[in-house]
């Protein structure tokens, strides 16, 4: 049978002592310290956890500023173009009135140079008359000789032409 003794009596009290004792001063401290350190391991949880968040955010504002530079890339590239074909068009229509007054000032200059050489032939013509018209009254010969101041007369009138 078990005995009780005074000694167990002061090992059961020695042992709670202890117990008490140990609890504060080492099981106390022991769970702050981990509490502690359990408090930092979801402080930088959390903090990885913004970070990433915040790395996100930015990539999605990246992402937005690309497609806006090239949409706007696009767009001055449209605009670009759309003056350049308006330059061009106006260049081509510049081109073209242009050449139509040089078509136009030719054909105005041909039309001067053939009056002109009309009216000179004209006034040949009228000299070449007189002349023969001047020597047919002076001579006064008859009919053989009006032929033959006729057939120089054609002679003149084709050898100046």
């Amino acid at each position: 049978m078990l005995r009780l003794d005074i000694n167990l009596v002061f090992t059961v009290i020695n042992l709670l002592i202890i117990y008490f004792i140990v609890s504060k001063f080492l099981f106390k401290p022991i769970k702050n310290i981990l509490d502690k350190r359990q408090a930092e391991i979801d402080q930088q949880y959390a903090d990885a956890k913004a970070a990433e968040d915040k790395a996100l955010e930015l990539k999605q504002q990246y992402e937005e500023s690309i497609n806006n530079i090239a949409s706007e890339r696009s767009s001055a590239l449209n605009e670009a173009r759309a003056k350049a074909g308006a330059e061009y068009n106006r260049i081509v229509e510049y081109a073209r009135t242009e050449a139509e007054q040089m078509v136009e000032d030719a054909k105005r200059a041909a039309q001067q140079e053939q009056e002109k050489s009309i009216k000179h032939a004209k006034e040949q013509i009228a000299e070449l008359v007189v002349e023969a018209a001047s020597k047919v009254v002076a001579s006064g010969q008859g009919t053989i000789a009006d032929r033959e101041l006729y057939n120089q007369f054609l002679a003149k009138t084709g050898e100046q032409q």
